[in-house]
């Protein structure tokens, strides 16, 4: 199993009010959650007029798969910046692996396995 998150910082040009920020914002991540089908918020600053931070994860099967999301979301990203309505100031994209947690299962399971081995050969 494999994460991803990017995080990407903004600047809403223009914005007179926390309302025009908030228009601007929820207008990407409505459109990149349903087009990439990834998790994204707005994750402040609150009250602040211009200044944004959006985070965006994906879980895949694959290290490939989720990088290729997020390389997505980000290109729409710099796609929507020629609008003009934002600039992206900063970015920062990471894929993690998490074999424990398949290692996790597969001991689980061996164990359910073991226990229900033993409890048959108990009853015969």
């Amino acid at each position: 199993m494999f994460t991803g998150v990017l995080f990407v910082s903004l600047v809403v040009l223009g914005s007179r009010s926390v309302k025009d920020r908030r228009r601007v914002t929820k207008s990407l991540l409505d459109r990149i959650r349903g087009r990439w089908n990834v998790s994204a918020m707005d994750l402040g600053p609150d009250g602040s007029r211009s200044d944004v931070f959006l985070g965006v994860s994906a879980v895949a099967s694959g290290a490939s798969m989720a990088e290729e999301r997020l390389e997505a979301v980000f290109s729409f990203l710099c796609g929507e910046e020629e609008s003009g309505e934002f600039s992206i100031i900063h970015h920062w994209r990471e894929v993690t692996c998490y074999d424990e947690l398949s290692d996790a299962k597969n001991q689980q399971a061996d164990a359910e396995r073991d226990f229900a081995s033993s409890g048959t050969a108990g009853e015969e």
